[in-house]
């Protein structure tokens, strides 16, 4: 879970109480997210 938080505080810069707010199922779908867009910007996309 720290580098899910870890991830979201980088990438989106979520705040440490909007990390801690949000749900299980939320948390894995912004990390999903997040990883989707590093992802693409490594292809030049």
């Amino acid at each position: 879970m720290w580098a899910a938080a870890g991830l979201l505080a980088r990438w989106f810069r979520f705040q440490p109480s909007e990390i801690d707010g949000l749900e299980v199922d939320d948390l894995l779908a912004w990390v999903k997210e997040a990883s989707r867009q590093i992802r693409d910007e490594g292809r030049g996309g």
